[in-house]
């Protein structure tokens, strides 16, 4: 075997090659207890599970002549480091030159200052926002696949009935058993309690509502 041929077949073989880190997971609950909080149509109100804190990037779809990146999610390391990690081993296709898959990969490198995302592979290389779609969340929440995230999510007002949606996640995945609608009435009082959880709205529009959360769904 030539000397070149046998150096890419090696190449292609640690392609795929990638790690994912120990992680000392952490019940994590948002917002604070009983701090006054506000949110818009669609946004989160109250979020729980087991994760832990870093920066996060979340990717739509990236498209490159040899890597291909779609609805993934990739977490910082540690808050030195430029490399992402994500829990899907395969969240990275990286394409041989006819356009099959040649190996998978779960690591790519972020370049804020160029808001380009970057993989470590011989022939990948880097990719900006003319590439696909992401979006960089500093100090975020990265979400422990095999645990179940509960949130409450904002859905307007008709009325004096305000909308709420209830949704449990696990690995990355809505539940579709566990996605349920519920209302409140505001003639009723200004409190809702759902699944444990006890939010008090100060006020409410069919866009934003303002609220504190007095109780979660578990008490930590």
């Amino acid at each position: 075997m030539p000397k070149l041929l046998a150096i890419l077949v090696i190449l292609l073989m640690f392609s795929g090659c990638s790690s994912t880190p120990d992680i000392a997971y952490q019940n994590i609950s948002y917002p604070p207890l009983n701090v006054p909080s506000t949110a818009y149509l669609g946004d989160r109100l109250l979020m729980q599970g087991k994760g832990f804190r870093t920066d996060v990037l979340e990717v739509d779809k990236i498209t490159g002549k040899y890597a291909e990146i779609e609805n993934a999610t990739f977490c910082r390391y540690g808050p030195k480091s430029t490399e992402f990690f994500s829990f899907d081993r395969r969240a990275i296709r990286f394409i041989n030159f006819v356009g099959g898959i040649r190996g998978f990969g779960s690591v790519v490198s972020y370049k804020k200052s160029d808001n380009e995302i970057c993989i470590d592979d011989f022939w990948s290389g880097c990719f900006d926002s003319s590439f696909g779609s992401y979006t960089y969340k500093p100090d975020s929440t990265c979400s422990k696949p095999s645990a179940v995230q509960q949130i409450i999510e904002y859905n307007g007002k008709a009325g004096n009935i305000l909308n709420f949606t209830y949704r449990e996640f696990t690995r990355d995945r809505i539940s579709a058993p566990f996605t349920t609608n519920f209302t409140m009435d505001l003639n009723e009082g200004n409190v809702v309690n759902y699944k444990g959880a006890r939010l008090e709205v100060e006020k409410a529009t069919n866009q934003e509502i303002s609220y504190k959360v007095s109780k979660n769904f578990t008490k930590y």
